[in-house]
């Protein structure tokens, strides 16, 4: 029985990490796996509560990080008000019209067009001028693989702490 519970354990990890590239928070998944093993073990075993919260910290800073370069980037670009909304917009829409089309990978390349056309729609219907719009949706763009880039370092960071402690 342990065995399957390590191997569950291990799968979600792994669903964590996928769960990135997706759109999906998978640093809290993999917080979420980590802290369940924590509970069952009663904070006893390698996973102590301070680790618990080290790893809390670590979701939290890479999912700030992810939405801040999508919205900071943006804004670098030149974009308004207007542009950003349109990156998470059009973000979001885009994951979940790319994910109905082409499942898994079709919502990282979703999430990622959508978020430059959010911005260079929204930003052109703000002032009329093509160039500032397509340089706030290249903004947008290079925001989302930054922070989808450092989510997954994050990621990978939390999932080598963890097997280390385990093993």
């Amino acid at each position: 029985m342990q065995i399957l519970a390590l191997i569950i354990f291990g799968l979600v990890l792994v669903l964590g990490l996928v769960a990135i590239p997706l759109g999906f928070p998978g640093t809290f998944i993999i917080f979420g796996d980590a802290l369940c093993y924590a509970l069952i073990t009663r904070f006893r075993g390698a996973i102590t509560v301070k680790f618990s919260l080290a790893l809390l910290a670590i979701a939290l800073f890479a999912e700030l990080m992810e939405f801040l370069l999508g919205t900071f980037t943006t804004l670098k670009f030149g974009a308004s008000k207007w542009g950003v909304v349109g990156t998470l917009a059009g973000g979001i829409l885009g994951a979940s019209f790319g994910s109905a089309a082409f499942p898994f990978v079709g919502t990282l390349v979703g999430a990622i067009i959508g978020a430059f056309l959010g911005a260079f729609i929204l930003e052109y219907l703000h002032r009329d001028n093509h160039a500032a719009a397509a340089k706030a949706g290249f903004g947008a763009f290079v925001g989302k693989i930054l922070g989808m880039t450092i989510a997954l370092a994050c990621a990978i960071a939390m999932i080598a702490l963890i097997l280390i402690r385990l093993i």
